[in-house]
């Protein structure tokens, strides 16, 4: 199964990537613009999707530039893909007191609520990109929503909301472990 994946590389800050073996993947550059001085992550996704996305890509499997992946995080989600390719596919990533301003660290995905914590749940109603598939129909959605327009912080938020608009649910892959670098 086809997909587009891209590391979404925040003002050139991301460490040097390489993956063995056939992995196309593409560095998505995001950074600051005069009135956006977080740049324009949503038009970036946006962007990317319509220049690299083809008719037969099920989706967009992003990877945040502050986080790591190995061969076997990688290998668990290219076999969840196409197991669930109209799903949303979280690699669960711990984020750390640095990025979150929070006392300790919480999960990038959660249940719709109190927010944000330590309990690890499979089933997501949000999630942050860290490592995360996205499907065709999520995306398209979203560009019809204005994914253009949806700058940081709110782009990860916004997605969530078009999913659960949509119908899209999510779920956490099972032995995929990403890891947040800004701690």
């Amino acid at each position: 199964m086809e997909f587009v994946f891209c590391r979404v590389n925040w003002d050139r800050t991301a460490p040097p990537f390489h993956m063995p073996g056939a992995v196309r993947w593409f560095d998505l550059h995001v950074g600051p613009e005069p009135g956006h001085p977080f740049g324009r992550r949503g038009a970036a996704i946006a962007g990317a999707w319509r220049q690299l996305g083809n008719r037969g890509d099920a989706g967009m499997l992003l990877l945040d530039g502050d986080v790591a992946i190995d061969p076997l995080d990688l290998a668990a989600m290219g076999d969840a893909i196409p197991q669930t390719p109209r799903m949303v596919l979280v690699g669960p990533v711990r984020l750390w007191p640095a990025s979150t301003m929070r006392p300790d660290w919480v999960w990038g995905h959660w249940k719709a609520g109190p927010g944000p914590s330590q309990e690890m749940v499979t089933r997501p109603d949000r999630f942050g990109f860290g490592f995360t598939y996205l499907p065709r129909a999520l995306i398209e959605r979203a560009i019809k929503a204005g994914l253009e327009e949806w700058t940081f912080p709110n782009v990860d938020m916004k997605m969530a909301d078009a999913a659960r608009a949509g119908r899209i649910r999510a779920r956490v892959v099972e032995g995929c472990h990403p890891k947040h670098l800004h701690y």
